[in-house]
């Protein structure tokens, strides 16, 4: 499947489980152009609410790493409240995200 092909499944896969104050964002190799055929797909989730419980890992994040095993590419889902990301703002990782990333949703 071409690239295209897999990041509009995962938008529409987005429209599906993300709630409607939920965010996806691509970050890393794909998101800066810079992804080899090897390069995973790096996916941010953030709700707006106070803890992450495992029927959100169920019912949001697993469905991206199920189309990961349909396409036949490494998609990887990390998924945080909003709270718990802003105060994340100090580490590398923000701070590659918040440049490089694309809101897809």
């Amino acid at each position: 499947m071409k690239s295209s092909d897999i990041l509009k499944e995962i938008k529409r896969i987005a429209k599906e489980v993300l709630p409607k104050d939920g965010q996806l964002i691509l970050y890393g190799s794909r998101a800066r152009k810079e992804a080899t055929e090897d390069s995973d797909w790096d996916l941010l989730i953030l709700l707006d609410k106070q803890e992450i419980e495992m029927k959100d890992r169920n019912e949001i994040a697993y469905p991206f790493v199920a189309l990961s095993w349909d396409v036949g590419e490494l998609i990887s889902p990390v998924i945080y409240t909003k709270e718990s990301w802003k105060k994340m703002s100090f580490t590398p990782f923000y701070k590659n995200v918040e440049e490089d990333g694309i809101v897809l949703a």
